[in-house]
């Protein structure tokens, strides 16, 4: 019995093979390009990982400021509650009273030296923590501050 239509050839799997050639060849390639994208992925998270590693190893949480800021004729204020990212945990003679009372007196006095409009815009607030960071670090160069968090932030106009 034999199923096949008159003219039509019984060897016909040698042309079904050569039609899957591509098709392999096509996955092929993109389990080549997905292993490589990978890899390179991969190489990647372990950089950061790594530079992750050489940062941050402790945070410290100052007490929330409350400033009047120097706009003039204006009585405008602002309330931050800011982290500091430590490059080691802060040994008990480091952190004391007078370091505290020193971190906080540089803090304040930067914060009530600036202007509303100059801390409003992200930037500004990437420059105030930049200058945090410098204030902190030459009041008490031990606590070796490597982030500024600024976790609240409020200015009324």
């Amino acid at each position: 019995m034999d199923l096949t239509e008159p003219g039509q050839n019984q060897g016909g799997g040698e042309t079904r093979r050569k039609s899957r050639a591509p098709l392999l060849i096509g996955i092929l390639v993109l389990l080549l390009i997905a292993s490589a994208a990978g890899f390179f992925a991969s190489s990647r998270l372990i950089n950061v990982k790594e530079k992750d590693a050489g940062g941050v190893k402790a945070t410290l949480k100052l007490e929330p400021f409350l400033v009047n800021l120097a706009d003039e004729g204006e009585a405008n204020f602002v309330k931050a509650t800011i982290s500091l990212g430590l490059a080691a945990e802060p040994k008990e003679e480091t952190w004391n009273d007078v370091t505290v009372a020193a971190v906080r007196d540089s803090v304040i006095s930067l914060l009530s030296s600036k202007k509303a409009e100059q801390i409003l815009t992200p930037q500004g607030k990437d420059t105030l923590r930049k200058e945090i960071r410098s204030k902190v670090n030459s009041v008490s160069p031990d606590l070796n501050v490597l982030e500024v968090y600024i976790v609240d932030f409020v200015v009324q106009l």
